[in-house]
């Protein structure tokens, strides 16, 4: 299968070449992330496919309109890696759910709560 987004040099020659792997790679690719403000004393929760750029666009202003903007530094608290977009929002959307900083602190110290939203969330997983 050829692989080609229209995306200017992103595919030389016929296109990048993929595989059921490589695909299962690509949509595996998203993350859920908390950071935590010391200024504000409260957590974020976001989805991002990019957390280390995502982390530099919070502490640099880059949207002067947001509510992280207010508190900057942010410190990266925890991610959950290896997620398709559907199940990264789902899990997003959990998390803020259940409006608890001892619920963020549990996913830390509780590992197998992470599994289990994996699997309620994802439906390749829950097969």
């Amino acid at each position: 299968m050829t692989v080609n987004h229209g995306v200017p040099g992103s595919s030389p020659g016929e296109g990048a070449k993929a595989t059921n792997v490589g695909w299962l790679f690509c949509i595996y690719m998203f993350c859920v992330y908390i950071i935590f403000s010391e200024k504000l004393n409260k957590f974020y929760i976001g989805t991002t496919d990019d957390f280390e750029k995502r982390l530099f666009e919070h502490n640099n202003g880059i949207y002067a309109e947001s509510y992280t903007y207010r508190g900057i530094p942010w410190t990266k608290h925890f991610v959950i890696n290896h997620l398709t977009s559907k199940t990264a929002y789902a899990i997003e959307k959990h998390i803020k759910s259940m409006k608890s900083s001892k619920y963020i602190e549990n996913l830390i110290k509780y590992p197998e709560i992470i599994e289990k939203l994996k699997y309620k969330y994802d439906p390749v997983r829950s097969r």
